[in-house]
């Protein structure tokens, strides 16, 4: 194989999977608008229960009644900014909230309680509103549609990187 078939060859390969990643990340911002366009339908639900997923997260999980038929939600958010502050000897006050924007910011100390953090922001039983697509109720979102989501970011950033890499790449194999 010659340096220039080389070349090509690692162009492709390495600037296709960024292609890949990019299509990808585009393909979850249009799945995710066109799913948040059907979900039509407005009613009041009820925060249930709590998860705590991991890494200092946590979402209330929505009870919504249609049709007679009892669905579930979880609250998500645009992302999640976590504060640790640790090591200290003076003792730091734990808080959360959640910004016009859709990001849940937490701050927590060495020793934090989550459960306590989210029932300050969402007590059980509190109100929330579900937007849901009245052709299929499980389809829905709770207080508002997630658009611009991290995951679809990264995905794309990645891509584009790994794009870069592989004209960087082209270049090197042809010196």
């Amino acid at each position: 194989m010659s340096k220039m078939q080389i070349a090509w060859l690692g162009f492709l390969v390495v600037g296709g999977v960024g292609v890949l990643f990019i299509f990808f990340g585009v393909m979850i911002t249009i799945v995710t608008k066109k799913q948040m366009k059907q979900c039509t339908k407005k009613i009041e639900g009820a925060v249930v229960q709590y998860q705590f997923p991991g890494g200092g997260s946590m979402n209330p999980i929505v009870e919504y009644v249609v049709d007679g038929n009892r669905y579930t939600a979880k609250k998500k958010f645009r992302g999640i900014l976590t504060k640790r502050i640790s090591g200290l000897s003076v003792h730091v006050a734990s808080g959360v909230y959640e910004d016009e924007k859709g990001w849940l910011h937490i701050k927590t100390g060495a020793i934090a309680n989550l459960r306590e953090l989210a029932e300050q922001l969402w007590s059980i039983g509190s109100k929330m509103s579900v937007y849901y697509n009245p052709n299929n109720p499980k389809r829905c979102y709770v207080d508002r549609p997630v658009l611009g989501s991290t995951i679809s970011a990264v995905f794309i950033v990645t891509g584009l990187i790994i794009l870069v890499l592989s004209v960087l790449l082209f270049v090197l194999i042809q010196l």
